[in-house]
């Protein structure tokens, strides 16, 4: 059942446990999300980048939800960062977009969200919004205490955009880390003293379990997971090929996504979901 996000979020937060939302970019990996998600009855968020085809991505989820009518699903656009891309995920059956303009001054950040939210909530679709700025792994020795979510003006942009959930910046970052990762958990504390909707912590992967785990309890109901998936298929595939050198395609897909699966499995009882519906 293909649900809003703000639906799963709002269950979360009032049960405090964490929703694993993962990143797809085809048919494997989007069955993989719903055979996971069926298996351990976890509510579950698919995540959709705007490079990737956004219509076939529906397409491809409808048509899995018609096979896995229990498992509980919302559709999301990550990191929007076009008016257009919203319109279309929008139009390809999405029930929620993310709007990425965290880079940008904070009124233009809220301007340009709240024309989103307005089309949006218009048609029943909910705003995922960022506040702070969540960089690259890669760059995280000089940027990790850069551009971090401060608690007054997480209410203030909440109160302005009337988004359904915010991406809150408190020390994680976007793909695998470089240097020891450093989170600010007495700012989370705040901020979710603060805010009185869903939060959403993006760099999920490489964050490590115990500092996740502490994430979620103290507050954090939505986790973005992209590399450690894919990382986590990439080695099933070396596995494989070093074992059976004389492979072929098919099952070196097959692989990948046992691997892409048991990461989402791990993350998904890290964070508490599993057996919620």
């Amino acid at each position: 059942m293909i649900v809003s996000l703000k639906a799963i979020l709002d269950e979360a937060k009032k049960n405090n446990y964490g929703v694993a939302a993962a990143n797809v970019f085809d048919m494997n990996t989007v069955k993989a999300v719903y055979e996971v998600a069926s298996e351990l009855r976890a509510p579950i968020i698919i995540n959709c980048h705007e490079k990737f085809d956004m219509e076939l991505i529906g397409e491809i989820t409808r048509y899995y939800d018609k096979k896995y009518p229990e498992v509980v699903v919302a559709l999301n656009l990550d990191h929007g960062s076009k008016f257009e891309s919203a319109v279309i995920a929008i139009k390809s059956g999405f029930t929620s977009v993310m709007v990425d303009r965290s880079k940008k001054p904070f009124e233009d950040n809220v301007y340009e969200t709240k024309e989103i939210v307005k089309m949006a909530h218009a048609v029943g679709v909910s705003v995922e919004a960022e506040l702070g700025h969540v960089g690259k792994g890669i760059e995280y020795k000089e940027s990790k205490n850069n551009l971090l979510t401060e608690p007054l003006e997480a209410l203030d942009y909440v109160n302005k955009t009337s988004v359904d959930c915010l991406a809150i910046a408190i020390g994680t970052a976007h793909g695998q880390y470089v240097g020891e990762t450093v989170i600010d958990y007495d700012r989370l504390e705040k901020i979710r003293d603060t805010v009185p909707i869903p939060l959403v912590l993006h760099g999920g992967s490489s964050t490590g379990d115990e500092n996740l785990k502490k994430a979620v309890d103290l507050g954090i109901s939505k986790i973005n997971l992209f590399t450690d998936l894919i990382v986590n298929s990439a080695n099933e595939i070396k596995k494989h090929i070093g074992e059976q050198p004389n492979t072929n395609f098919i099952n070196i897909i097959d692989e990948g996504i046992v691997g892409y699966k048991d990461m989402l499995k791990h993350y998904i009882c890290l964070f508490g979901s599993q057996n919620r519906y």
